[in-house]
């Protein structure tokens, strides 16, 4: 039998341009393997989000998103009742606001709600931040594929059209997501 990257190759498909979920050769454990770059972008809120592990991939344990948050974008206040949400920064940074105080997220810091807490985040900066999304259980990334707009990788927010609507998604009770009336702190940058 032959090893996923020998069928790839054979195939005349570079690595770097594929998202794999599969069983290894050892073990009944499903494996989700997804390169830079690859996994389906989304443009959802004015976000681009990259699905990186979707629930279908693993089995409904999880699910892991990258977003792009350009200056001033970002989630408003809401509350998960399914799923703990977790944030890891990669660049930039992002304004964390909580139920009763705010914390800012700097490059590779690390923030991570349960069920039932009062979360938003914003980018506040003048330059683009970039973080990871981790929800467990998955089925979040399904509200951002059936609210958003699959777009081409390397789409950038600045090619979409001059007085395309930029808002929030509608945060569906299907997918247990309640959006809180009060809004996130006045942003000034």
């Amino acid at each position: 039998m032959f090893e996923f990257e020998e069928i790839v190759e054979r195939a005349g498909i570079p690595l770097s341009h594929v998202c794999y979920k599969g069983k290894t050769m050892t073990q009944d454990t499903s494996v989700v393997i997804c390169h830079a770059g690859t996994g389906t972008h989304v443009l959802s809120a004015g976000n681009l989000y990259r699905l990186i592990a979707e629930g279908q991939q693993t089995n409904d344990r999880f699910s892991l998103m990258e977003v792009i948050l350009e200056p001033g974008q970002g989630a408003p206040y809401h509350i998960h009742t399914r799923e703990d949400e977790a944030f890891f920064v990669l660049e930039g940074e992002v304004t964390f606001y909580m139920e009763d105080h705010e914390t800012v997220g700097l490059k590779e810091s690390f923030v991570s709600c349960p069920p039932g807490s009062v979360r938003g985040f914003r980018n506040n900066t003048n330059k683009q931040a970039r973080m990871l999304i981790f929800y467990s259980s998955a089925g979040v990334e399904e509200m951002t594929l059936k609210d958003g707009e699959i777009v081409e990788p390397g789409f950038k927010i600045s090619d979409m059209d001059a007085g395309r609507d930029i808002q929030c998604p509608q945060l569906a009770e299907e997918y247990g997501i309640q959006e809180l009336k009060k809004p996130l702190p006045e942003y000034i940058v």
